[in-house]
């Protein structure tokens, strides 16, 4: 078992002042068979109340509405998590993760990948997962604002060029295509100053983790934020707003 501190925190600045502002946050880290997260805090600004609750996949979700006029949204999450090895998350497994989704639909790019991939079909599904992770990390390079939130795992293949997201994508939709469940992970990696995504997976026994950016099995270092099919179902703030602005994003992440 491992112990480690962490905190978030994101200001967004506003060019004028919005209002009818409605938010919603996935920010803080659950408990689970892997971690076990002590002392977790979440505070907003301006000052609001807000309600804690769970979304349709498991995951913390923080939400509320702040009528007044403001220019600035800042939301900070700290604690502590206590990491256990190995990452093995015993949960029913759910079939919509055997199916693509919005950012993970395969096409003739990722078939040429997958057929490029020497697997053996009666090897361990970790094997397997490890195999075409390499594959990933192989046909990427990690290059930061080449993409966005909203480019799909075919379109970064297409590019050759991506960053965490992007690399998750392709691993989940390589792994669907070949009948291993896989989803969208959303959380904090020890060291890192950004947040991070990675690939959950099930071996017929638990989930368990790979980090295709990095071209490795996670053991411990990770906190889960949220889980999902992909980026869509579990990103980490949504927000609505009544006000024509341009937006400036500040993030702060200590991990340690």
């Amino acid at each position: 078992m491992s112990r480690i501190k962490f905190n978030y925190r994101t200001r967004v600045i506003f060019s004028n002042a919005i209002k009818n502002h409605s938010f919603l946050l996935r920010c803080v880290p659950p408990d689970n068979d892997y971690q076990q997260i002590v002392g977790a805090s979440c505070r907003i600004s301006p000052e609001v109340n807000f309600s804690r609750s769970w979304d349709s996949f498991g995951n913390i979700v923080i939400d509320g509405h702040i009528d007044s006029p403001h220019d600035y949204f800042e939301y900070e999450s700290q604690g502590e998590a206590y990491l256990y090895e190995p990452y093995a998350l015993h949960e029913p497994l759910n079939r919509i993760y055997y199916y693509p989704s919005p950012y993970t639909r395969p096409d003739e790019g990722l078939r040429r990948l997958l057929n490029s991939v020497s697997l053996n079909e009666y090897g361990s599904v970790t094997g397997r997962v490890t195999k075409l992770a390499a594959a990933v990390y192989r046909s990427l390079e990690y290059s930061p604002n080449t993409t966005n939130v909203s480019t799909t795992a075919m379109q970064a293949l297409m590019l050759r060029k991506g960053v965490c997201q992007d690399y998750a994508h392709v691993l989940i939709a390589l792994c669907r295509s070949v009948g291993i469940a896989a989803r969208y992970v959303a959380g904090f990696l020890e060291g890192e100053t950004l947040t991070h995504a990675w690939v959950e997976y099930y071996d017929g026994d638990a989930w368990r983790a790979v980090d295709p950016t990095h071209n490795r099995i996670v053991k411990t270092g990770y906190i889960k934020l949220s889980h999902g099919r992909d980026f869509d179902d579990c990103s980490i703030e949504r927000g609505l707003f009544t006000g024509i602005v341009s937006q400036r994003l500040e993030v702060s992440l200590s991990v340690f």
